[in-house]
């Protein structure tokens, strides 16, 4: 039976993971109330709802592998909700969607470059429409965290949900 004194440390322990996630949350809160969604309702893991970040995470399962770093996994990510949210769009909509951030966010970039992220966009499109196709909620920012073991991942997203 554990001591009062492993009881006292196991709860100081659960206390700080706790206060340590609140911090993450109240600065990614704080990083969107500054953002250009600051007057809809945004949520992170909302009460009765799927954690969109493990929605995302299964979302880029199969590319996992090819971000071996920090930088490259940030990278994934940020494609990933580019489909993601693209996806909502109608038909017609999404190619432009997808022209204009890439070839905006990356001006000084190879046409090969740009050609082949636009490639991967659109595999996770069409990965979006097979197998996630009932979210209906856009991911508006996320927040990414090294803890050592791997990266813990805090998604921000609409809680309206849009499309059909």
């Amino acid at each position: 039976m554990p001591s009062g004194k492993h009881k006292r440390e196991h709860k100081q322990k659960r206390e700080r993971k706790e206060k340590r996630k609140q911090k993450r949350f109240d600065a990614l809160a704080s990083k969107l109330a500054r953002g250009p969604f600051r007057d809809r309702k945004l949520v992170i893991e909302p009460a009765g709802e799927v954690k969109m970040s493990e929605v995302l995470a299964d979302f880029i399962e199969p590319y996992r592998d090819w971000a071996d770093t920090e930088e490259a996994y940030r990278k994934l990510l940020t494609l990933a909700i580019l489909a993601w949210n693209a996806s909502f769009l109608p038909t017609e909509e999404q190619q432009a969607m997808v022209d204009e951030l890439i070839n905006g966010s990356l001006p000084a970039a190879t046409e090969e470059l740009k050609n082949g992220l636009k490639q991967i966009v659109h595999m996770l499109m069409a990965r979006k429409q097979a197998y996630f196709s009932a979210y209906k909620r856009n991911i508006i920012d996320y927040e990414l965290t090294d803890t050592g073991k791997g990266y813990r991942l805090f998604v921000a997203s609409t809680l309206e949900k849009v499309g059909p």
